[in-house]
């Protein structure tokens, strides 16, 4: 079977274990962004598709893996990239209220 898409660092070892081989290659760093960005959108779509909490958590689990992978690839560690969000939450806030902004209106 085709695959042709970023994996998980073990899956190849995994797929051996089982008695297949996996053909496998190392990416170029901006093959390596390019997949990642692609696998995040891939992560995010079956997120939404789902509604079982569990497999909820089980995509988000992977959508962070990729930011923080993708963080990474844009030169700030897993702490620094916390530390970015964290900035942001304090100057604006996070979404926990479920705030939705319809209409900006100027003073007459």
């Amino acid at each position: 079977m085709i695959y042709n898409k970023l994996v998980r660092d073990e899956i190849p070892t995994i797929i051996e274990q089982s008695g297949k081989i996996a053909i496998h290659k190392k990416l170029s760093n901006a093959e390596h962004m390019k997949f990642a960005a692609h696998k995040l959108h891939e992560e995010i779509k079956e997120y939404e598709e789902t509604n079982i909490d569990e497999e909820s958590l089980e995509e988000l689990a992977d959508i962070l893996e990729l930011v923080y992978t993708l963080g990474k690839m844009h030169g700030a560690s897993i702490e620094e990239l916390n530390r970015i969000r964290e900035e942001k939450r304090e100057k604006r806030g996070g979404f926990e209220k479920g705030l939705f902004l319809e209409e900006v209106l100027d003073h007459e």
